[in-house]
């Protein structure tokens, strides 16, 4: 699809808040965004395209597609607020609370001194996009993610476990490293390996290149089919920002390439001293992205991800949490109205029986 064209017309959106800002920060992430629902998975899927074509449009129109070779990764979520980090640093799955849903004919009101004004001023915004009618651009109702997603609230709720969850990797490592298959692979593709088949809690985040693969998992593809009426998520994470923060240096490594990355703190401005009073220390990062030469990741055209220190030292784990939400909140994201069904497109192979065998020996092995 060309750039710059128009998106379909939203459903509703949901808010999401940073608030308190966590990391403080000027310009590097927001503290709030809203996300457009959208009526199925296929129309998401259409509005993120349209979204992503733009991004990629202007990464070549500037030169700034430098990471991956400028491709974007995609990610699904059959929940809207599911973290957009490795299961390592994810808090244990709790049912998200109900939310209120606010028709945007009507919206909350906030109070200044004697003056109450719309806690959104949807009019203006729909008016700077040209549109008269608001639902034009958000659709008929907004929600908000409560309780707010700040870096202390996540650490608070994972930190006490991440020896256990490191122990329980690594057991998982060396059963993995005595299968035939797998002892030729070079340790980080190996726990490429054990992130993919298996559950244990890993620091890798799983991706695809595919948006479609990611749409078959945001349904419930790997599981079951997710409840009509809850909302999914469908993520595009473009990388390339993090050359405004850092130097780089790319390298190609068995399956992919590594990324090594300094920081320029010296050219950041108020956020240098933003950052060091919110202790994230300056650090060297280690960008990881492999493929695994299996049939079940190659279906799902699957890369791994980790952030990692200088030389791959484990990162503390509020500088770690904190890059990871940074770039949750840089990505582009569309979320759908689940209808009940498994998203699949046979005539690209985005199929249960090619992306999720049931006879995976591999699977069988590493449960």
């Amino acid at each position: 699809m060309p750039p710059y064209t128009k998106l379909p017309r939203p459903a509703g959106f949901i808010e999401y808040s940073y608030n308190p800002m966590s990391p403080p920060n000027w310009g590097i992430a927001a503290s709030d965004f809203h996300v457009l629902v959208y009526p199925s998975v296929r129309i998401a899927l259409q509005a993120l395209l349209q979204a992503t074509t733009t991004i990629q449009a202007q990464r070549l129109e500037e030169g700034t597609a430098v990471l991956l070779g400028g491709h974007l990764l995609f990610r699904g979520h059959s929940d809207v607020t599911q973290r957009l980090i490795p299961t390592r640093l994810r808090a244990r799955w709790k049912e998200p609370a109900e939310r209120e849903r606010i028709p945007i004919g009507s919206p909350r009101t906030v109070k200044f001194g004697d003056i109450e004004l719309p806690e959104v001023a949807f009019r203006q915004v729909a008016f700077d996009a040209g549109s008269a009618d608001p639902r034009d651009e958000f659709g008929d109702w907004y929600e908000r993610i409560e309780p707010w997603r700040s870096i202390e609230e996540s650490l608070e709720e994972v930190q006490a476990e991440l020896p256990e969850r490191d122990e329980i990797e690594r057991a998982a490592l060396q059963r993995a490293a005595k299968l035939p298959q797998l002892k030729q692979l070079d340790p980080f593709r190996r726990k490429a390996v054990v992130r993919h088949y298996s559950k244990v809690p890993s620091p890798l985040l799983d991706v695809s290149t595919s948006p479609e693969v990611a749409a078959f998992f945001a349904t419930g593809g790997a599981s079951r089919p997710a409840i009509p009426g809850k909302i999914g998520m469908l993520w595009a994470i473009d990388l390339n920002f993090l050359a405004d923060l850092f130097s780089l240096k790319i390298t190609s490594i068995p399956g992919g390439e590594l990324i090594r990355m300094t920081e320029q703190r010296e050219k950041w401005g108020d956020n240098r001293e933003m950052f060091e009073e919110y202790g994230v220390l300056p650090t060297q990062l280690e960008i990881n992205s492999v493929n695994l030469d299996f049939h079940r990741p190659l279906a799902q055209h699957a890369q791994f991800v980790s952030l990692a220190g200088d030389g791959g030292a484990v990162l503390p784990p509020k500088t770690e949490l904190t890059w990871w939400s940074i770039i949750e909140r840089r990505a582009a994201v569309c979320a759908f109205i689940q209808d009940g069904t498994v998203y699949e497109n046979a005539d690209k192979n985005i199929t249960a029986a090619a992306l999720w065998p049931d006879d995976d020996p591999l699977a069988n092995a590493l449960p």
